[in-house]
Order: C-alpha cells, then structure tokens, then sequence
C-alpha cells in the first residue's frame, strides 16, 4: 500500500510539474542542437595501398610500412609540403590524427586514414604520404629488378656461351668417330673422354635452364606499392555525430528536468 501511495505521489509530482521537465527538456535539446552547428565538421580523409612483392625488409611489409609512415620524419616532411607555415603544436595535431593500419583480414593491404577539418587539405596529406612512400620504395623495388635482371642477362650469357660449347663438343664426338688412322684403343679414351665431357656440359645447362626459368618468375612476381581505393573527398564528416548529441542532450534533460521538479517540490513543501 506505501508503495502504490509513493507511485502516485511521485506521478502526481511529474504531471504537476511536467511545464518544468518539458521546458528543461527542450532547453537541453536546443542547447545540443546549437552545439552541433557551432562544432565545425571533422572528415575522415582514407586510402588503401598494397605493400610491395619484393625483397626488402624495410619497404615490403604492412609492420614497416607502418613504422615508417608514422615516423617522424616522413610525417614531417609531409606537413611541410602541405602547410609549410605550420607550428609545433599544429604538427603534433596533424601526427594524432593520421593512422596508418592493416586493412581488416589482409596481410598485404594498408589503410590509411587522416581525421581533419579542411578536406582538401586532408586529401592532400594522404596522397602526399603515398607519393612519398612509393618514391622511397620505388628506389628499393628498382634496385631489386635490376639485380635480378643482371643475373638473368649474366645466366643467358652463360647458357648462350654453354650451347656454343656444347655444339662444339658435339662436332668434336662427330669428328672422333669419323677420324681415320687413330688406333681404336686411342680413338674410344678420346670419345670417353669427350663425352663425359659433354655430359657434364649438358648438366650444367640444365641448371642454367632451371636458374633462368627461377629468376623469370622473380621477375614476373616483382610487384611495387599499388593504391587499391585512393583518397576521395568525404561526403559527410565523421564529428559532430548530430542525431547522438541531442540525443544524449535530450536525456540529460529528461533527468535534470526530473531531477529539477522533485527538488522544486521539496522545497515548497518545507515553505509549508
């Protein structure tokens, strides 16, 4: 019975002052309103790059990547390029809003991301920070297609000089059974010995061949940094999150009217 007279009087205390829930309601709500227009928009600024296929610790994997990306070196000579008037503190600001982390289940894929105010300026950054990682890596990829296309033009060389010798041998063998006026023990040491010869020839070319095929695989598989999306200008920013700030404003409202009314009518029954 206590409890349905205190539901009653807590529900007669609501109505009664329901004006004052209503109007500290909606003062709350405008305020988060306003505060959302006041707050100037945040865009979030992405791109994804596919790590290099090539041999180089530094270049060629999404941990390196993302060690040197988030350096500060490379983040400042990319803030130089796009606000070279910038200070110490506008520096630190762009470096926390940069992120730079794999791309959800891929061991090649590397998403970049930037949260700023002035989109341009966000698209900017992003694509300077992959310009400048693929020029870096560019050198690292170059070198590495160069060493392997010295070997193989080395390999050819030396599988062309190996036919050669080769042929050679053959016309020789050719000659030792057409050779008249040697005496058969003298003639078959000579073939032996020229065949095995041969044989040792056509062994090393055969890892020549397989050397050759190796490195034209290398070659084919060679891959630098490529952008898989690029930078693109955001249609809607990411802050304020207008529809959960007012409401988040409304509650509190909701809870301070309450709170507000109870607290009025306690004071006018100790008035009485």
């Amino acid at each position: 019975m206590d409890d349905e007279i205190d539901l009653q009087d807590i529900f007669r205390v609501l109505w009664k002052r329901r004006l004052l829930i209503i109007g500290v309601f909606l003062a709350a709500v405008l305020l988060a309103g306003v505060i959302c227009f006041v707050m100037p928009p945040v865009y979030k600024i992405s791109a994804i790059i596919t790590a290099g296929n090539f041999d180089d610790p530094v270049y060629a994997s999404q941990a390196s990547i993302q060690n040197v990306m988030l350096s500060d070196e490379f983040l400042l000579e990319v803030f130089e390029e796009i606000n070279p008037n910038g200070t110490g503190s506008d520096f630190q600001t762009f470096k926390d809003d940069v992120t730079v982390k794999p791309a959800k289940d891929s061991d090649r894929l590397i998403e970049i991301s930037l949260e700023t105010k002035k989109k341009q300026e966000g698209m900017k950054a992003v694509d300077k920070m992959i310009q400048l990682y693929a020029n870096r890596s560019g050198e690292s990829y170059e070198r590495q297609r160069k060493i392997l296309s010295d070997q193989l033009a080395v390999t050819l060389e030396r599988l062309d000089t190996q036919d050669q010798e080769i042929n050679q041998t053959k016309e020789a063998l050719q000659g030792i059974q057409d050779s008249i006026g040697t005496s058969s023990v003298q003639g078959e040491m000579q073939f032996s010995r020229t065949l095995d010869r041969l044989n040792s020839m056509q062994s090393q070319r055969s890892v020549l061949l397989d050397r050759r095929q190796d490195l034209r695989k290398q070659l084919e598989l060679l891959r630098t940094l490529k952008v898989i999306q690029p930078a693109k200008e955001p249609i809607s920013p990411i802050w304020p999150r207008k529809a959960l700030i007012i409401g988040i404003g409304g509650i509190l409202g909701l809870m301070i009217g309450i709170f507000a009314a109870f607290l009025r009518e306690g004071h006018e029954r100790q008035a009485e």
